[in-house]
């Protein structure tokens, strides 16, 4: 028996990948068939929504064997708004076949795919498809790729031309007298690039001694292992060129499953350890969970990826991210939707497990007894958010249990309540990422919503010092309300910790007595949470209560509740009140000829730029910017650029509104209050 070659397929959206993975599986008659991914009748491409818009939106699994090896290819999708499912796909393969469109060369997705494999160690091929196509260009792509990811990529293969008039193509690591003059050369410049990947080999190059094919093969695969080399594949699925040699390629050549892949462990009491997951069948069992399906009638599906040991069915394992026991009920290898149930699975095998609830993308799995588990992979942080409330009010339970499955399914995707607004507010990579999250929610849960911006979660605090005094008093025919204080308000020495108020009790003499004084500070923490200048939470400051008064019959908590709250409302309009606003780094990457449109646009939005980095023919933009600012970004951004555009966002701190904008602010908080 063979080994196993699990192979994720990335790249940017629409160069072809769904389709070169159908073709590949036909070919091998995994499938009777390859569909099409623009008539709908993809194998892949199943859900739904994916034959409506003619794109990948989940990652799909497919296997097939070849020459005894059996490979398994998780189709991803293309689009940056969902690089995160790539990345969890990448998180279990040995190799990364990166997908360049030969009439588009690389664009936003694939500079990031292929750092994100380089991140996880996986070794890398490139394929440039659609060579057949009228605007294809393959020199000069190879010359693109050649620049942007390093002179280690080299051309395996060769096509007689591009275009419409291509009719064969050559393998340059195998020549022989019928060859090309071109793909001798080219086989010249690619035994030069495997053999600097060898100290003995290259020693022996240079010596000019024969270096036999075999060797060149053997050091050509552990040469892409190590990331030395990277081969350019190509491919025309349509005109069927390129597509066998590509399966041979990609069964000779693209390491096992058991490759020393680095991959980061981490002891489950926390530590980071250098152990790596590969095992035999009969070690500890170990295992990574990359991708959840969950619909009410299908039910949960957990994908995961066996690193080590052995599970059979029915049988019981651990969640060891979380320390829930769990049930294989069943295992079962994908093909596409299409199951097929097995006994049990080892090392290099992935395949699902139904029904095991306690599973979530990035969790490890596996025997018990384990101490080491696979460490969690870094994702692209949400960018575009909205607020979402049922369109029935009956419906909000359901709501957040229907977004909650959904967040479980999606790394780029979350859901949750905002303690400070009040909203549920759901956050995706792009607009297109969230109108597909609602769409699910209208076609899997019946679930339909009113969505608006989501307000900004503002805070407010003081720039200054102030002492304020309030006496409660009050008498209505019985027992009347008696209570006074004296407070002093300042800025909080350290703004960073979790509480918002700093509370002195410096009462002396008992001018008041014991009893009341939590009073006075519960007084003012109710007023804190519920704001004073614009109704947003108070945080930063440091009350002291040094002075008051009270009455033997008259005065209680509520009371002393009533003056705190009195009082700390005075001192605070006296100490330079502001509004803190959420400012988040941004970090854009663009063709170069945007750069101008692009910090002159920051600039526009209340940005400082921070740092530019120049990347061939990409310009990194580094800037910090007013969350409030830059809600649309994404829309804004793919307007700004004509689609090439990308960027990650993160928080970074609170900050003071500027006072020429702060009076703007807090109208429009008013006002949205009072709608």
């Amino acid at each position: 028996m063979g080994q196993i070659h699990n192979i994720a397929v990335v790249g940017h959206g629409t160069c072809g990948k769904t389709s070169l993975v159908e073709e590949l599986l036909a070919r091998a008659k995994a499938i009777s068939r390859a569909g099409k991914v623009d008539d709908g009748s993809s194998v892949l491409d199943y859900e739904e929504d994916e034959k409506e818009r003619r794109f990948t939106i989940d990652a799909k699994l497919g296997h097939l064997t070849h020459e005894g090896e059996t490979l398994q290819l998780i189709d991803t999708p293309g689009y940056p708004d969902f690089v995160a499912t790539a990345i969890d796909a990448l998180s279990v393969v040995e190799t990364a076949l990166i997908a360049v469109d030969a009439t588009q060369g690389i664009r936003v997705n694939t500079r990031r795919v292929w750092d994100e494999a380089g991140k996880l160690n996986v070794a890398r091929m490139i394929v440039i498809t659609r060579i057949d196509a009228d605007q294809a260009r393959f020199d000069e792509t190879v010359a693109e790729i050649r620049e942007h990811f390093g002179r280690r990529c080299v051309p395996l293969f060769l096509p007689d031309t591009v275009g419409p008039n291509v009719s064969k193509i050559e393998n340059t690591l195998h020549v022989d007298d019928s060859s090309s003059d071109r793909a001798k050369q080219m086989h010249e410049h690619l035994v030069e690039s495997v053999v600097e990947a060898d100290e003995d080999l290259m020693e022996r190059y240079l010596a000019e001694e024969e270096i036999t094919p075999q060797e060149v093969d053997d050091v050509l695969a552990q040469a892409i292992v190590k990331g030395a080399v990277v081969p350019i594949l190509a491919v025309s699925v349509h005109k069927d060129f390129g597509v066998n040699k590509t399966l041979e390629i990609l069964t000779q050549l693209t390491p096992a499953h058991d490759a020393p892949i680095p991959r980061p462990m981490r002891e489950i009491a926390g530590e980071v350890v250098d152990e790596q997951p590969v095992g035999g069948p009969d070690d500890p069992f170990l295992a990574r969970v990359f991708k959840i399906v969950s619909d009410p009638f299908v039910g949960k599906l957990s994908y995961v990826r066996v690193f080590s040991g052995t599970l059979k069915a029915n049988s019981p394992f651990q969640n060891l991210s979380r320390g829930e026991k769990e049930r294989a009920t069943s295992l079962l290898r994908m093909q596409g939707k299409e199951q097929e149930n097995l006994d049990s699975v080892g090392p290099g095998q992935i395949i699902a497990l139904p029904k095991a609830e306690s599973l979530h993308i990035g969790d490890s799995i596996g025997d018990p007894a384990r101490t080491t588990i696979l460490r969690s992979v870094p994702h692209p942080n949400p960018m575009v958010k909205l607020a979402v409330e049922p369109k029935d009010r009956k419906d909000e339970a359901k709501l957040f249990q229907a977004l909650k499955k959904l967040d479980e399914c999606d790394s780029g995707f979350l859901a949750e309540r905002i303690v400070q607004t009040g909203e549920l507010v759901i956050a995706g990579r792009s607009t297109l990422h969230l109108d597909i999250v609602l769409g699910r929610l209208k076609g899997r849960f019946d679930l339909e919503v009113d969505t608006r911006v989501p307000k900004t979660s503002y805070f407010e605090s003081i720039t200054g010092n102030a002492e304020a005094h309030h006496k409660h008093k009050k008498q209505t025919g019985g027992r009347g309300q008696f209570g006074e204080v004296y407070i002093r308000l300042a800025p909080k020495e350290d703004q960073d910790a979790e509480d918002p108020l700093e509370f002195e009790n410096s009462i002396v003499g008992g001018v008041i007595p014991t009893q009341f004084i939590p009073a006075v500070e519960k007084g003012i923490r109710e007023t804190m949470e519920s704001g004073i200048l614009a109704e947003c939470p108070v945080v930063g400051c440091k009350v002291t209560l040094y002075d008051g008064s009270f009455h033997n019959v008259d005065s209680s908590e509520a009371a002393f509740k009533s003056a705190g709250r009195e009082a700390f409302k005075k001192a605070f309009m006296d100490a330079k009140p502001c509004l803190l606003e959420p400012i988040v780094n941004i970090d854009i990457h663009v063709p170069i000829q945007f750069m101008g449109d692009i910090t002159g646009d920051l600039n526009s939005r209340r940005g400082r730029i921070t740092g530019m980095d120049t990347h061939g023919e990409t310009q990194s933009i580094r800037a910090q910017v007013p969350e409030a600012e830059i809600k649309s970004y994404s829309t804004e951004l793919r307007s700004l650029t004509g689609g090439e555009g990308g960027y990650s966002v993160e928080f970074s701190h609170y900050e003071v509104v500027p006072g020429n904008v702060q009076q703007q602010v807090v109208n429009d908080l008013s006002k949205a209050k009072e709608e």
